[in-house]
């Protein structure tokens, strides 16, 4: 089974660039925006808009380079304690908007100047220095994105570990549970070959026999953690049935009703023999008349419902249902593989006779 990308072992991935370069682009989409604004205030630059505007554009250009390197920085940095980062960051952003000035100073001033300054040399670095503290919370702004992205990816991934954990647990658990039906079943078909051979009746023991071994086949060749069709279990039921008419011969009858639309449904792999094995145990068994066990299916609206019940007389009773250790382990494996989409009713039926009706999201393959 490949493992998952949650589980232990697997190094957490960086969020995808894709978010990061959106968030940068679009910073500097609104940098521009506004110191744009600021110009067209401007009488005496009005004449040069489109000339500065294209300058602009580049030296924005350069503040997504410089943030794409200040990203870098602060990935290599995830290690640190927040205080650290927090620390590393305010002077990421006084580097960058450091540079960043440079950059436009060369841009428009120096190669190729569209304007050329009469200004004092201190009057330069004092134009400079207000474009810095301007555009430094740019970069501010930046970091606090990373942050933000990176916090987001991590609870995300820590999310995402904790589904697979759960879902990991839900399979082995789903595994243990079916590994206790073999057994049990084993069991009870065991009990009835000693009858058959304590009655000398070698002729139904081998039939016994011969229909265990199909039945162990075709239910241990499946994958643990695989789903079957409802047309592939109720197979099964009948081969499993087929086991115990011989032991109750006319006693025991079988029906299927509304199979057709539902034949292709997934279901958890033997979920239906702890229902049939209820019924034979607690309704043929016990009673004396003929018992039909019955199952039906039903799946519209999403939902699959598959009912195993039976009418026998000797499960006519008033008192509440109790779940045995197979009917318990159904209920189980249903939360473990469904959680609350999964459910297990049961209960006595009106006219005598047992219900036992799974209901669970309809799956097809």
């Amino acid at each position: 089974m490949t493992e998952p990308a949650g589980a232990p072992g697997v190094r957490r991935r960086a969020l995808r660039p894709d978010r990061y370069l959106a968030a940068n682009i679009l910073l500097w989409v609104v940098a521009y925006a506004l110191i744009t604004a600021r110009m067209v205030g401007d009488e005496s630059l009005r004449p040069y808009f489109w000339e500065m505007a294209w300058r602009r554009a580049v030296v924005c250009l350069v503040g997504v380079a410089i943030c794409m390197l200040i990203q870098r920085a602060l990935f290599a940095a995830r290690p640190w304690d927040l205080g650290r980062r927090a620390l590393l960051a305010l002077g990421l952003s006084t580097l960058g908007g450091a540079a960043w000035g440079v950059a436009n100073h060369l841009a428009f001033y120096v190669l190729d100047p569209v304007i050329h300054w009469q200004g004092t040399t201190g009057e330069i670095l004092l134009g400079q220095f207000m474009n810095f503290t301007v555009l430094i919370w740019s970069f501010i702004a930046w970091c606090a994105i990373v942050f933000a992205l990176d916090y987001d990816q991590e609870v995300r991934e820590k999310t995402l570990r904790l589904v697979q954990a759960q879902a990991l647990a839900a399979e082995s658990q789903n595994q243990m549970l079916r590994y206790q039906i073999n057994p049990h079943f084993l069991f009870n078909t065991l009990n009835a070959l000693s009858a058959l051979i304590l009655q000398k009746d070698y002729v139904r023991a081998e039939q016994v026999v011969l229909s265990l071994s199909r039945f162990l086949r075709a239910s241990l060749e499946k994958p643990t953690g695989e789903k079957s069709t409802l047309a592939d279990e109720i197979e099964a039921q009948r081969q499993y049935l087929a086991i115990e008419q011989i032991r109750f011969g006319e006693r025991l009858r079988f029906e299927e009703t509304g199979l057709d639309g539902a034949g292709e449904a997934l279901v958890p792999s033997l979920i239906l023999q702890p229902l049939v094995e209820n019924a034979v145990k607690y309704g043929v068994a016990r009673s004396s008349d003929p018992v039909a066990i019955e199952i039906a299916a039903e799946a519209r609206d999403g939902r699959l419902r598959v009912t195993v019940r039976d009418d026998a007389r000797a499960n006519l009773s008033g008192e509440p249902p109790k779940l045995g250790v197979g009917l318990e382990n159904v209920r189980r494996r249903l939360a473990a593989l469904y959680g609350e989409a999964g459910r297990l009713v049961v209960g006595p039926r009106p006219g005598g006779g047992f219900s036992a009706e799974i209901e669970l999201p309809l799956e097809r393959r």
